[in-house]
C-alpha cells in the first residue's frame, strides 16, 4: 500500500481554495475573467546565486567576504524537487549529515566535521536538529521547503556574530520574500511510497499605492516511506503583511503555524564493524501513536535609512510549541532501570530492547529573541568603514515531564510486532528537568577598504550566558561572560578575483556539570584559520570558491555514557580537530546549461581524549562531492542529472563500525507550457536511479541507529504560476 496515491482531505482542501482564489487573482490582474492564451518563452531563472548578508550582517559583495559562504537557490531547489532541508544541503561541500530525530523534516547537519548542535553537551535527543531561521537560531522546528526561498551555509565559525553557532558554521533557511507585483501559484507533488506535496500562495500589494504589501501560503506533506511504520505528516501556513511608505522604511510581521507528525526512523543497528544487512523495510519504532508537534513563529522586522551615512535594523522573533514525543527506541543495551522486560533482552546482537526513552508526551517550548543593528558607512581619509554595532538577547526553555518506560524486545532477524502498548505515565519513571539557555551579546564590527583591492574585516562580541540542563532542582545555572575575536582580510587582486584569509574564535557555552565535583564544566571553544580564493567566471555567471581550514574545538567532553538515563558529562578535556580542502562552484557555464558542483576533503580525529584520542570524527567522511546540471533543451524542455557520493565513515566515537561509501544518481525532466493566462510546468524526479541502498548517518554514541538513504523514488510535480 505503501505506493499508493490518496487525496488527502487538506490537499483536496488546498485545491479548492486555490481554484477558488486564482480567477479572483486574474479579475484583480486584469479588469476581465477572459484573458488571450500566452505562449511561454524565455530562459528559466539560472543557478546564479543570489548576494547574502548572513556572514557579514551587512550588505558586503560575495568576493569580498574573508570567508567561505555558499547559497543554494531557488531554482536548485525547484530542479532537484528537494522537499527537505537534507536534500538542498547535499550540493554544498563540508555538509554532512548526523542521526536526526523528529522525521526527517528536522535533520542533524554537519559542517567542517562538527554537527550543528553540540552533542556532548547535556541535552534532550528530541528537537535537537538546529539551524537558523531568517537568522534566527531555532532548535525542533520543523523545516517547512515549500516556504524556502534558498538556504545559506556560512563556513566555519560564525559566533562573533551570532553567538550560539557551533564552530562547523551555520544554516541559514531564507523564507521566501514578498513580491511588488501580484503572484499567485498552485504546486502539486506526488509520488512513490505515499509521498505528497500540495502548495498554494499568493503575494503583492495589498493597496493601491503599493505601500502595503502581503503574502501568504499554505502547505501539506505527507509521505509513508519505505521504511515500516514511518510517517512524515507536515500542515503549515504563513501570512506576511509589510508596510513600506517609502524607499528608507520597512516593517513587516509575519506569522509562521506548523503541525508536525511524524513516527522517527530509528534505522537499523550494526553487525560487527558494518550496518546490519536487513530487508530495507525493517524499521523497530512502532509506536502506537504519531508523535507531534505544533509550533506558531511570529516575526516582527523593520529597517530605517536615518541619512545618507546611517541604517539601523531591528528584529523581533518569538516562538510557542507543544510536542508530543512518544516514539520507541531500540537499543541493545538492557537499562533496566528496576522495571522487568517483558522479554529476555540481554544485549546480544540479535536482540533489541526497546523504550520509551525520556519521551516528553505533554512538552512546551517557548523561544523569545531580538535584535538591533546600527550600521553606518563613512570614510576617514582614503579608507572607507562598514561599521556595524549591534545588541541581541536570546532566551529559549523546554519544559515537560520526561519519562522511560522499558517495553518487550525484539529479535533483530525476526522481529514480532503489534503488541506495543501506548505510554503509560502512571508506571513509567518520571524526570524533570531544567532545560533553558539566555544570551545577551554585544558585538562590533568594522570593515575596512583600504583601496587597491584590499579589504580588512575585525569584530569583536561580548557575550554573558546561562545555561543549564538539570535533573536536581537544587543546581544552578551556568553563567559565563567572554569575547571572541574575528579577523579577516581580502585582496580583490582582478574585478572578477580575490584571495582571503580569516581566523575566528567560537564559544558554545556548556549546560553541564561534573558528576562528581558538581562543578560548571567549562564552555566548548573553538579556533579557526582559513585562508581561500574566489572567482567570478564568466561575466560573473559562474562562481568557485576553494577554500583551505584548520578548525580546532576544545573542552569536549571526555565521555558520555548512555548505560543509565538520562546521558551525563564526566569532564570537558578532550580536543577535535578538523582540517581540508573545499570546493564549491555554481552558475551558468551558457545559456542553456548550469551547474552546481562541490567536492570537500575533510579530515577530522579527535587530538584530546582519555579514551578516543586519533580516532576519527563520527558521519564525517574524508572525500564528499556533488555535481548537479542542468541543460535547457529550449525554452519549453529541460532536464537534469546528477551524483551525489560520499567514501566510508566511522560511525560511531569509538569506530568500532563504518559506514560504506557510496554514489547516488538522480535525473529530473521538465516540460514548460503556457496556461491560459499563466505559466506552468510539468517535471518528473526520479531520485536513486540505480535504486543503491546507501546509509546517511548514524548516532554518534549508539551502534543500533543507522539511518538507511531512499531507495529509487519516482515524483511528478505540476506547478502553475500567474
Amino acid at each position: 500500500m505503501k505506493n499508493k496515491l490518496l487525496l488527502h482531505p487538506l490537499t483536496a482542501a488546498l485545491w479548492a481554495l486555490g481554484l477558488a482564489v486564482f480567477p479572483l487573482a486574474v479579475r484583480a490582474q486584469s479588469g476581465s475573467a477572459t484573458l488571450p492564451s500566452v505562449t511561454v518563452i524565455g530562459e528559466r531563472n539560472g543557478y546564479s546565486a543570489p548576494e547574502s548578508s548572513t556572514a557579514t550582517r551587512t550588505d558586503t559583495p560575495w568576493i569580498q567576504i574573508p570567508q567561505s559562504t555558499q547559497v543554494v537557490p531557488k531554482a536548485v531547489i525547484d530542479d532537484q524537487s528537494a522537499l527537505t532541508l537534507s536534500d538542498a544541503l547535499r550540493n554544498v561541500s563540508g555538509v554532512q549529515f548526523d542521526f536526526g530525530f523528529n522525521g526527517s523534516m528536522q535533520p542533524l547537519v554537519i559542517l567542517r566535521g562538527f554537527p550543528s548542535v553540540s552533542m556532548t553537551a547535556m541535552g534532550a535527543m528530541s528537537g535537537s536538529s538546529t539551524y537558523y531561521l531568517d537568522g534566527t537560531k531555532v532548535s525542533g522546528l520543523p523545516v517547512n521547503m515549500a516556504n524556502v526561498q534558498s538556504v545559506e551555509v556560512v563556513k566555519g565559525p560564525a559566533s562573533v556574530l551570532y553567538g550560539r553557532a557551533e564552530p562547523g558554521g551555520l544554516v541559514n533557511v531564507v523564507s521566501k520574500p514578498i513580491s511588488r507585483v501580484p503572484q499567485f501559484s498552485l504546486e502539486q507533488t506526488v509520488g512513490q511510497y505515499g509521498l505528497s506535496r500540495t502548495a498554494i500562495e499568493g503575494s503583492g500589494p495589498v493597496n493601491s499605492d503599493g505601500t502595503l504589501l502581503g503574502r501568504f501560503g499554505a502547505s501539506y506533506y505527507s509521505s509513508d516511506s519505505v521504511r515500516d511504520y514511518v510517517r512524515d505528516k507536515l500542515g503549515a501556513f504563513t501570512g506576511t503583511l509589510s508596510w513600506v511608505p517609502d524607499t528608507r522604511t520597512s516593517l513587516s510581521a509575519t506569522l509562521d503555524y506548523s503541525e508536525h507528525r511524524y513516527r522517527t526512523d530509528y534505522g537499523v543497528p550494526t553487525n560487527g564493524d558494518r550496518p546490519a544487512n536487513l530487508p530495507w523495510s525493517r524499521q523497530f519504532n512502532d509506536a502506537p501513536d504519531l508523535s507531534n508537534a505544533k509550533t506558531a513563529v511570529f516575526k516582527v522586522e523593520g529597517s530605517h535609512q536615518i541619512d545618507d551615512t546611517w541604517q539601523v535594523k531591528a528584529k523581533a522573533l518569538s516562538a510557542r510549541g507543544t510536542t508530543a514525543e512518544v516514539d520507541v527506541t531500540p537499543y541493545r543495551v538492557d537499562l533496566g532501570a528496576g522495571v522487568s522486560p517483558l522479554e529476555s533482552c540481554d544485549g546480544s546482537g540479535a536482540t533489541l530492547c526497546r523504550y520509551y526513552f525520556n519521551v516528553r508526551p505533554d512538552g512546551r517550548y517557548k523561544l523569545d529573541q531580538f535584535n538591533v543593528d546600527l550600521i553606518g558607512k563613512f570614510s576617514t581619509g582614503s579608507i572607507q568603514h562598514t561599521l556595524l554595532a549591534g545588541f541581541d538577547t536570546y532566551d529559549s526553555r523546554k519544559t515537560g515531564t520526561m519519562y522511560f518506560q522499558q517495553l518487550s524486545a525484539v529479535d533483530v532477524y525476526a522481529p514480532v510486532f503489534g503488541k506495543t502498548p501506548k505510554l503509560d505515565t502512571t508506571t513509567a519513571m518520571p524526570m524533570d528537568v531544567q532545560d533553558r539557555n539566555r544570551w545577551t551579546s554585544f558585538y562590533l564590527q568594522d570593515q575596512l577598504a583600504l583601496g587597491n583591492g584590499v579589504f580588512l574585516t575585525g569584530a569583536l562580541r561580548h557575550d554573558r550566558t546561562s545555561a543549564i540542563y538539570s535533573s536536581d532542582a537544587s543546581v544552578a545555572p551556568n553563567d559565563q561572560s567572554y569575547t571572541s575575536p574575528r579577523v579577516g582580510a581580502v585582496w580583490q587582486f582582478a574585478a572578477n578575483q580575490a584571495v582571503y584569509a580569516q581566523y575566528q574564535d567560537s564559544l558554545a557555552t556548556n549546560n553541564g556539570r561534573d558528576t562528581v565535583t558538581l562543578a560548571a564544566l567549562q564552555p566548548e571553544k573553538a579556533r579557526q584559520f582559513e585562508v581561500g580564493h574566489k572567482a567570478a567566471l564568466f561575466d560573473g555567471k559562474l562562481t568557485s570558491t576553494v577554500a583551505l581550514f584548520q578548525l580546532v574545538k576544545r573542552n569536549r567532553a571526555a565521555n558520555v555514557v548512555i548505560d543509565q538515563p538520562p546521558f551525563y558529562n564526566l569532564l570537558t578535556v578532550g580536543k577535535a580537530r578538523s582540517r581540508g580542502l573545499e570546493w564549491d562552484v555554481m552558475g551558468e557555464i551558457t545559456k542553456k546549461l548550469s551547474v552546481i558542483a562541490s567536492y570537500a576533503y575533510t579530515d577530522a580525529e579527535v587530538t584530546e581524549d582519555p579514551t578516543y584520542q586519533g580516532k576519527r570524527l563520527a558521519n564525517v567522511a574524508r572525500h564528499t562531492g556533488s555535481i548537479w546540471a542542468r541543460y535547457a533543451f529550449d525554452a519549453q524542455w529541460s532536464g537534469g542529472a546528477g551524483v551525489f557520493a560520499q567514501s566510508s565513515r566511522a560511525g560511531d566515537t569509538a569506530n568500532t563500525f563504518q559506514l560504506p561509501g557510496y554514489g547516488r544518481v538522480d535525473a529530473m525532466l521538465a516540460y514548460r507550457f503556457g496556461w491560459g493566462a499563466s505559466k506552468a510546468s510539468l517535471q518528473f524526479n526520479l531520485d536513486n536511479v540505480f535504486n543503491k541502498k546507501y546509509y546517511t548517518g548514524s548516532h554518534q554514541f549508539v551502534q543500533d541507529w543507522i539511518k538507511l538513504g531512499t531507495p529509487r523514488t519516482a515524483k511528478l510535480t505540476l506547478r502553475v504560476d500567474y
